[in-house]
């Protein structure tokens, strides 16, 4: 054999095997400078994410809905005030006499029939304040109630919302990771297929080898070049989505600083599944209470409510005046006999509300259940998967060694060789992927259990 072909397969053995180890740092030299390029580490992503992720703060602003919703309830409670002034001008016989006597200006001339029946126009301001005083309102009570159980659930939507934000997060930044050492590795299997190529190509013209092992030779760079087109346009996607999720603007490309690792964590040690109640179920269980308390208000709109009453007034022939003085106070009891059956439609609308939520409890308490113990299946599976992943990229690399020294010492084809080394390639890619899916198991579990898993 040659002493170029040798050389190059001894570089082709030597970078082939680094690529096993090396670290993402390929993207470093493909970020346009124009762009602001920000490392970050998946703590520092996750930060963000609960600052800034469209999702958390619509839930937010879910809650600040909710919690208005719950202070307008306090009008159960507290007493309503208003002032309002009036001004009216007429010459109604009746309403002018009775605007003197608001007035206090009643004179002996005002009882002349003349006058009283033909007055000229006359002016009033009326300055009144009212008040109205809630006294028992019992079914306006229950509905209080409602209303706190459900900013309740809100505030654990938020929580659940932030988990899910958290966990999707997680997993862009594992897919960014992933993609981002899987085309480190094409590109090196790549350089090292073009400078086989080269060879060949050298070797063809010496008529050392046969067109059909140039041609193997070249199809390989082809396939490599196909997978490392494809690779950068699932990096550049895996950006866009993990900025998306940030909330940051597109001219900003994150670099992560973290890498795909495997982790001891305690996944074992989790065995009361029954136990579990996230954020959902919370929620869920708010909106039960939520819903009894909606039953026990229609229920009460048969019960009658008082209310208490009053109002003072100053009535003048000048704007805000003060002569005049009068006040008005009073109580209601008022009892809805019958209202065309709408009480009774509110009392059936609401038991069964109070039934859909039940049922939607108990669903998701059973399927949370059913999630975590597959999600505690799936961590073990992948931990496995990896391991013989681990296992048959460490055996396909002492394959390529072998058939590398026998290519050299004539014994083995360059087809042999290529088939040695995309299997070798293949394996570790193989690893990679089997890595991210160990890690997303994982965090896929932490959002069921709402819980960082001790590594």
């Amino acid at each position: 054999m040659s002493t170029p072909l040798y050389t190059l397969h001894r570089i082709l053995l030597a970078v082939l095997f680094v690529a096993a180890s090396i670290q993402p740092l390929a993207a470093q030299n493909r970020d346009n400078d124009n762009q602001n390029i920000r490392e970050m580490s998946l703590e520092e992503a996750l930060a963000i994410a609960e600052k800034e992720n469209f999702q958390i703060r619509m839930a937010a602003s879910d809650i600040e809905i909710t919690r208005s919703q719950y202070r307008q309830t306090n009008a159960v409670f507290l007493p309503q005030i208003s002032l309002e002034e009036t001004g009216v001008s007429t010459n109604d016989p009746l309403s002018v006499f009775g605007f003197k006597l608001k007035q206090e200006s009643v004179t002996t001339a005002d009882f002349n029939p003349a006058r009283l029946n033909a007055p000229d126009p006359y002016e009033n301001f009326t300055t009144k304040l009212q008040i109205q005083q809630p006294l028992f309102n019992p079914d306006q009570l229950f509905r209080r109630s409602a209303v706190k159980n459900q900013l309740r659930a809100a505030e654990e939507q938020l929580k659940g919302t932030t988990s899910y934000a958290r966990f999707q997060v997680k997993d862009t930044y594992y897919q960014l990771l992933l993609t981002d050492e899987r085309l480190s590795v094409i590109n090196i299997s790549l350089k090292a297929v073009q400078r086989n190529e080269e060879q060949a190509r050298d070797l063809r013209e010496q008529g050392m080898i046969s067109k059909a092992d140039y041609l193997a030779a070249s199809v390989r760079v082809r396939d490599l070049e196909s997978r490392q087109s494809e690779a950068e346009d699932q990096l550049q996607l895996v950006r866009e989505n993990l900025r998306f999720l940030l909330g940051m603007g597109e001219k900003v490309v994150i670099r992560p600083t973290d890498s795909l690792r495997l982790a001891s964590a305690g996944v074992a040690s989790i065995t009361d599944d029954s136990a579990v109640e996230n954020s959902t179920l919370k929620a869920l269980r708010y909106r039960i209470e939520a819903a009894e308390e909606m039953v026990k208000s229609s229920k009460f709109s048969f019960i009658p409510s008082l209310n208490a009453f009053g109002s003072y007034e100053f009535n003048d022939n000048v704007m805000f005046g003060t002569r005049g003085e009068s006040y008005f106070v009073g109580a209601t009891l008022k009892w809805d006999m019958f209202s065309g059956f709408s009480n009774a439609g509110k009392v059936m609308q609401s038991r069964a509300e109070l039934k859909k939520a039940t049922v939607a409890y108990r669903s998701q308490s059973l399927k949370t259940q059913m999630e975590i113990k597959q999600a505690r299946r799936s961590v073990i599976q992948a931990q496995k998967q990896f391991n013989f992943a681990e296992a048959s990229a460490e055996q396909a690399a002492e394959d390529f060694r072998i058939r590398l020294d026998r290519y050299e010492q004539g014994m083995e084809t360059t087809s042999d060789l290529l088939l040695a080394e995309a299997r070798l390639s293949k394996n570790r890619l193989q690893r990679l992927n089997a890595l991210y899916q160990y890690n997303i198991s994982l965090a896929r579990l932490e959002l069921l259990l709402e819980q960082e898993l001790p590594n």
